[in-house]
């Protein structure tokens, strides 16, 4: 008989039996909870039993959230999209987001290297006036993000105190005048290095770059990404990776222009709470 666990952050584990379970992660964000789960078989269909087997591990997820006070709960997987939507037509999981995950080999060619615009870049600055000047202009970038745009210095810190954070490979563009002189940021492109592992060569990650609205129009987008590009080969990694909308046109211009290839698509399915 199937039996589920709960966990302290909002996960848990549900038990088929002897050697089955289904795995669910969480972790709470600014207010909303994000539960994610492991992909299923290739073979997983719209109508077979994964679909029963993930609604009774997320329904009493997404019921928890609501008891934690959560104000929306959101389900990302890798699944194929029939599993997914079936799965989310369930729960009420009506609001969808696709996101693309895009590799491409390092280091760049030189061409695509040359025809960049260059600017001057520096690593970001701990305990400094770096870290208010970058939550302002991440705020401006993502403005009407559903995730990213509400940062604080709080929540800036506590994503430098995990074990992956360097910042040196923070990269900032200062704006006129630079943040030393009381000025702001015109940009930013953050980058994380994912050990290899579970079969996984070593992957770089341009992990979040945003740019002031007031500092658009200058191909900032394309040299932030290079520049990060660039900063993770010399870290020695193989393989450049990142995660982009599937309805950001402008950025898939670029990283297609960039030469980045689809990996695999993560889906996100979400309702409100409140």
């Amino acid at each position: 008989m199937a039996r589920l666990d709960l966990d302290d952050a909002g996960g848990g584990t549900l038990y088929l039996g002897p050697g089955d379970a289904r795995v669910a992660t969480a972790r709470t964000r600014h207010g909303e909870r994000w539960l994610a789960t492991e992909p299923l078989a290739d073979e997983a269909a719209a109508d077979g039993p994964e679909v029963a087997t993930l609604v009774s591990l997320l329904e009493p997820l997404v019921e928890r959230a609501r008891e934690d006070g959560a104000q929306v709960v959101h389900w990302e997987t890798d699944d194929p999209e029939g599993v997914v939507d079936a799965v989310a037509g369930a729960l009420g999981l009506t609001r969808r987001r696709d996101i693309l995950h895009l590799r491409r080999p390092l280091p760049l060619e030189t061409d695509l290297v040359t025809a960049t615009p260059q600017l001057v870049l520096r690593p970001f600055r701990p305990g400094s006036v770096d870290e208010a000047a970058w939550v302002r202009c991440n705020n401006r970038a993502f403005v009407d993000h559903p995730d990213q745009g509400h940062e604080t210095v709080r929540s800036l810190r506590a994503t430098m105190a995990e074990p992956w954070f360097d910042p040196a490979g923070l990269l900032l563009v200062d704006g006129e005048p630079g943040v030393d002189d009381g000025g702001h940021l015109d940009g930013f492109c953050w980058t994380r290095v994912h050990p290899a592992a579970g079969g996984e060569v070593a992957r770089g990650e341009i992990y979040v770059i945003g740019i002031d609205p007031g500092a658009t129009g200058r191909s900032l987008g394309r040299t932030l990404t290079v520049a990060g590009l660039d900063h993770l080969a010399q870290q020695d990694v193989p393989v450049a990776m990142l995660y982009v909308e599937s309805d950001n046109e402008p950025a898939r211009r670029l990283y297609d222009r960039l030469a980045f290839t689809l990996h695999h698509t993560r889906r996100v399915r979400s309702r409100p709470l409140t």
